[in-house]
């Protein structure tokens, strides 16, 4: 079964993202990052409700890894994205080099 990003909708013309990534150029989720951060927000938020300083301590650590790993993960995923975009560009116009070459004598 093909993908439905396939020659006619993503090909050489549009240069879609999907042909350029694969499964091994998309980094982990940011997701996962975003539910820590919201599981440290609950955390905070139930510490809070309830006294317990400790706890509240311990949910805005959870929330501010969190945080981190979100933004850690979306920049691992867009360098992945970026690395494989040129690659892919590279082996798509063998061709495009000359034509610099040319422009540049020009």
């Amino acid at each position: 079964m093909s993908h439905p990003m396939s020659d006619e909708a993503g090909g050489a013309q549009g240069g879609g993202l999907s042909h350029a990534t694969s499964e091994n150029d998309v980094g982990p989720d940011p997701v996962i990052g975003a539910g820590i951060a919201l599981l440290g927000i609950f955390l905070m938020g139930v510490g809070g409700a309830q006294g317990a300083h400790y706890l509240f301590n311990f949910g805005v650590l959870v929330a501010v890894l969190g945080a981190v790993l979100f933004v850690l993960f979306v920049a691992v995923t867009a360098l992945k994205q970026r690395r494989a975009l040129s690659a892919s560009s590279r082996t798509s116009s063998p061709d495009t080099g000359a034509a610099e070459q040319r422009d540049a004598r020009d």
